[in-house]
């Protein structure tokens, strides 16, 4: 009897962590009052870490008592969450002071109970600065893309959507940012349905010593519609990373543009003409 229940408690648990494990972020409200001041605190819970959500609840605590201070202790504070992702939270706090107002974005990650930036998601280069400049302060990720304020406690009203960013993810960590649809061999023939801006990812068979590689093209929609964005090849750690070893490739793709796209890989010699030893042709419909 012991044994079945310790069975059950065990399937429980298991079933809790399955069931919260990819959920949003519970965002609550704190509220305090003072003399002259009130204030709506945002605060994390359920977060996996206990010591992260303490982390990232006193940022939140200083970033209101910091815009507070900014109005003159004086009028409201309120917040709204422009962006919820399992781990990362982004809170715009407002205050308010007769026609005085203040904003300030905190970008919060809960797997370091700090705050994150642009560089954690997209790489700092030059073509990055071309699109956005040198505005690394003053940034707020929202669900559409990244929003800027002119200056410090300015309204964010500057706007760049994510999908311009794309080629520039970091593909290992984009997907906690960015939703990512993962295919395998088994879509071949199949029609894959997403949105503008996100991205999708191929897991593939692949073994590069044998001289054999995915090939990859796109037709139909705009030039440029969908754009290669990545690619890795991963060896089971069981193999001990052996010269000749098959493994998985992964290959990311990022959706830019509306439309109809014939996608097809194939695994073949580069030299080689015609169709490849394996296919995998796939209809992508970007809405």
């Amino acid at each position: 009897m012991k044994r079945i229940a310790g069975i059950f408690l065990a399937a429980v648990l298991l079933f809790c962590r399955s069931a919260f494990a990819d959920q949003p972020t519970t965002v609550l409200t704190e509220m305090k009052s003072g003399k002259q001041v009130t204030m709506e605190i945002p605060l994390i819970d359920g977060a996996n870490d206990e010591v992260l959500q303490h982390s990232v609840n006193n940022v939140l605590r200083n970033a209101v008592e910091d815009v507070a201070a900014k109005v003159g202790k004086q009028g409201r504070i309120t917040y709204e969450v422009a962006l919820n992702r399992p781990s990362l939270v982004s809170i715009l706090i407002k205050g308010t002071n007769g026609g005085r107002t203040y904003f300030r974005g905190v970008n919060l990650d809960l797997t370091t109970g700090r705050e994150f930036s642009l560089d954690d998601f997209f790489y700092n280069n030059e073509e990055r600065e071309k699109l956005l400049g040198k505005r690394a302060e003053n940034i707020l990720f929202t669900e559409e893309g990244i929003a800027f304020s002119e200056k410090k406690g300015s309204a964010y009203t500057q706007k760049f959507s994510y999908q311009a960013l794309l080629p520039l993810a970091r593909i290992g960590d984009i997907g906690r940012l960015l939703t990512v649809w993962k295919l395998t061999e088994s879509s071949h023939g199949k029609i894959l349905k997403i949105k503008q801006g996100e991205m999708f990812a191929f897991k593939l068979n692949a073994n590069p010593s044998t001289g054999y590689q995915w090939d990859n093209s796109v037709t139909g929609g705009p030039a440029d519609g969908i754009v290669k964005v990545g690619r890795s090849f991963v060896i089971p750690g069981s193999q001990n990373e052996r010269t000749g070893t098959p493994g998985t490739e992964f290959q990311f793709y990022a959706a830019k543009e509306p439309g109809t796209y014939q996608m097809k890989l194939s695994y073949q010699r580069p030299w080689e003409k015609g169709i490849g030893i394996r296919e995998c042709n796939v209809t992508i419909i970007v809405n």
